[in-house]
């Protein structure tokens, strides 16, 4: 929400108040304050009366002027549209424009230049806001003033503007006389009256309203006949820009000037195109209607629409019918001042992807009491600066004011939320301070709170109403008292030996949203059982972020996807977190992206590049550390994206929990990655596993004895088989047992490969070769029955 100062202390007293303290205050006591400015950025600019206008003698496309600011100076000027007898602003020497531009004397084409005739977009002024007739030269005004007056002054844009944040549940703060009204609570000052001069009725004009659901609280309709369409006076231009609004005529500046000032949306109907009956109803399914941006938009059942009785003439809340249309020709409006249903609204405005000034504040909700007001204030503007005729009093359905709601408070509560003592006196001040009336009885309030702050529901917020406004300062230093020690449950220590594991082997962390694009659910699913129906949101703010994640390799492929895109290739990354495979059903899940170099030094001119083996010995040292065994088998449907020969399925316990493996190369080309290794885990389980208990064994005293056997086996047989199979012969001496080499080609017949194992065997005792035989041939023999292995020799 922008503020202009200048305006805002026409309705609250901030008399002797600096910007730095206001702007201090407000983000301590109200609201974060996210910008200052100054409307038009610009020093020693004055107004000037152009004399005279001669051709330059050395240029067919500059003018020489002579312009009175107070002292005659002399212009080089190349606007196409000045004109002698204009009043322009002119910079005068010295003076700095917005890009650090100075104005200096200078000769420009031999002539001397003694200032500058400024157009309003070198004054800052944003091309949006400017009229067609400016845009391609200097700016002159339709009125007198004074020669010599401040230029900023003229365009009524002196002075500072403030950004402030607006909060969901703080509509109240999206008009002007509600930050008055937060500003007299802050800075304790009063408020000034807005009155309204009173304007002639003439006649009758009944307009038939229906509502025909409780979409629409109240709804007026006022007509005002023989309304001369024309551009607005410069004060309300002025008002307008400094808002944010682009000035378009003095109808629909009027409405927009009474949106920034009460925040109650108005609608300007062509009244001659929209008759006496208005019907406001929700849309029939499949109904078109054309808004103002010459859109056609196909409406549903939950849409609220505003209707001549048969055809819809505006989608409420959010946009005008272009049939409708306040266009130069009209000579009767119809004025339409509602109240709608906030959600209502927001689905509307969600689902056609409208977000608009209006449909923001009914969204929030607008303060149905002030829109009788708001009204009346709009019509007087229209007969004031367009001539029209006030045809009667307003038309008008509905509800027409709403109580305040009252809310019991007291002093204990306050006091046990707070954390401090606060006297009665205090606490009424604040309630004055914010001019809500309320009944003090014993040490109770009966608090009654307005429509305009519909935030206040419940003792809560006023207590912390309380103490925004008596000072978070107040609330006393101290520390929490807990006789009990902090610890961590046995999964958190197991999550964090995840991280620690896998950052300590030199891969990073990313963090990406749970929610998603709806097409990239189909991929990497190898994990799931069955698919299932995604979880979705109900009004995804885009389609990129529509579902709940049901995987999370597609985020860190689309993190690889990005870092690829910018030249950086060398990538380890993982990610630990929450997959939502039903609406029900949520698992944590580990997942992680590896691809081209993963260690290389500089020095020695070596480097380590990432292969499958890789990311597979980092997963093992993550799951020795986690006190896991798990073994990896062919992936027997690794689907579209992941290489059919460079797969696994990792098993623990005979279940399948994960995959690991490359990415397929059709799925690489089609995304530009190349050697890109993937794994995910299903890890919930592991992390709710006891830890095991570390047993220390004494160091063997005699040094352990080594065999390396090479064995012939079928191409089908898995390595991990056979080193579990020798195992499990001897479980006393045999300390380990490790794959070196596996060889397919010469000497060796087709369809079979060598696996080479080695053999460590060690023992407090002395080994005997006769016992080392023993144990060698029996691991032979099981070998040639389980998988018909023959010793290489």
């Amino acid at each position: 929400m922008k503020i202009q100062l200048s305006w805002l202390q026409e309705l609250v007293d901030l008399q002797g108040l600096t910007l730095d303290e206001i702007v201090k205050t407000i983000s301590l006591y109200a609201t974060e304050v996210e910008g200052v400015s100054k409307l038009i950025d610009a020093t020693n600019i004055v107004i000037g009366h152009v004399l005279t206008k001669t051709p330059h003698p050395n240029s067919d496309h500059l003018s020489v002027l002579t312009v009175d600011v107070g002292e005659v100076l002399q212009i080089v000027c190349g606007a196409p549209n000045v004109e002698a007898g204009q009043t322009v602003i002119v910079a005068l020497e010295g003076a700095r424009l917005p890009g650090d531009f100075v104005i200096k004397h200078s000769k420009i084409r031999g002539v001397e230049s003694c200032g500058m005739v400024c157009s309003l977009q070198e004054l800052g002024i944003d091309k949006k806001f400017i009229d067609e007739a400016y845009l391609n030269g200097i700016y002159y005004f339709e009125e007198k003033h004074p020669v010599g007056m401040k230029g900023e002054c003229a365009l009524g844009l002196e002075g500072d503007l403030i950004e402030i944040d607006v909060m969901p549940n703080r509509g109240d703060l999206l008009s002007l006389v509600g930050v008055a009204y937060e500003m007299s609570a802050v800075f304790n000052r009063p408020l000034k009256p807005l009155s309204i001069p009173t304007f002639d009725r003439v006649g009758k004009e009944k307009i038939s309203i229906k509502l025909e659901n409780g979409n629409c609280s109240s709804y007026y309709a006022q007509v005002v006949k023989n309304v001369t369409i024309k551009p607005s006076p410069q004060w309300l231009k002025a008002r307008l820009i400094a808002f944010g609004v682009r000035p378009i005529n003095q109808v629909v500046d009027i409405t927009n000037y009474i949106l920034a000032l009460f925040g109650q949306p108005l609608h300007a109907f062509d009244y001659e195109a929209l008759g006496s009956t208005i019907v406001v109803r929700n849309a029939k399914e499949g109904e078109t209607f054309v808004t103002l941006d010459e859109i056609k938009r196909t409406l549903v059942s939950s849409d609220l629409v505003i209707t001549n009785g048969k055809d819809p003439v505006a989608l409420a809340g959010v946009m005008g019918g272009l049939d409708t249309e306040v266009v130069p020709t009209t000579r009767h409006i119809l004025l339409e001042a509602a109240i709608f249903d906030p959600l209502t609204i927001r689905k509307t405005s969600s689902r056609l992807g409208l977000r608009s000034e209006a449909s923001m504040r009914f969204e929030r909700g607008v303060d149905l009491n002030q829109t009788k007001l708001a009204l009346d204030y709009a019509v007087y503007l229209l007969t004031t600066l367009g001539g029209g005729e006030v045809v009667g009093e307003a038309s008008h359905e509905g509800i027409s004011e709403l109580p305040e709601e009252s809310i019991d408070l007291s002093q204990e509560l306050t006091q046990a939320v707070l954390g401090y003592p606060i006297t009665l006196e205090a606490m009424s001040d604040v309630l004055t301070r914010l001019h809500l009336s309320y009944i003090v009885k014993g040490n109770h309030f009966t608090v009654y709170a307005p429509n305009r702050r519909r935030d206040l529901q419940i003792p809560e917020d006023l207590i912390e109403e309380i103490g925004r406004l008596n000072g978070y300062d107040k609330v006393p230093l101290s520390l929490p008292i807990d006789a009990r020690a902090g610890l961590i449950t046995e999964e958190q220590k197991r999550r964090r030996l995840v991280k620690n594991s896998l950052v300590a082997l030199g891969l990073h962390e990313v963090v990406t949203y749970s929610l998603v694009n709806e097409a990239t659910l189909s991929a990497f699913t190898q994990n799931q059982e069955t698919p299932k129906k995604p979880l979705s949101l109900l009004m995804p703010l885009s389609e990129e972020h529509k579902v709940m994640r049901q995987g999370l390799l597609s985020s860190i492929l689309e993190v690889v996807r990005y870092n690829y895109s910018r030249k950086n290739v060398n990538l380890a990354l993982f990610e630990l977190g929450k997959v939502y495979l039903s609406q029900n059903e949520e698992e944590e899940w580990l997942s992680g992206a590896m691809s081209n170099q993963y260690s290389h030094t500089l020095w020695q001119q070596k480097e380590e590049k990432v292969d499958f083996f890789l990311v597979k010995g980092i997963l093992n040292e993550l799951f020795h550390n986690l006190g896991v065994e798990a073994t990896y088998v062919p992936m027997q449907n690794p689907g579209n994206e992941l290489h059919p020969k460079r797969s696994a399925t990792i098993m623990v316990d005979g279940k399948p929990i994960g995959f690991v493996g490359q990415l397929h190369p059709q799925y690489e080309l089609e995304h530009e990655f190349d050697d890109v290794i993937v794994f995910e885990v299903k890890i919930a389980s592991l992390l709710k596993m006891k830890s095991p208990q570390i047993v220390f064994a004494s160091m063997k005293k005699l040094p352990s004895i080594e065999r390396d056997l090479a064995f012939v086996v079928g191409k089908e047989v898995l390595a991990s088989d056979m080193v579990a199979a020798i195992r499990k012969t001897d479980r006393t001496i045999l300390s380990n047992v490790q794959i070196f080499d596996v060889y397919t080609g010469e000497n060796i017949l087709p369809n079979t490969k060598s696996v080479a194992i080695k053999l460590i065997f060690s023992s407090d005792e002395p080994l005997q070769e006769e016992q080392l035989q023993q144990k060698i041939q029996k691991i032979i023999k099981d070998l040639k029955y389980r998988f018909q292995a023959e010793l290489r020799s």
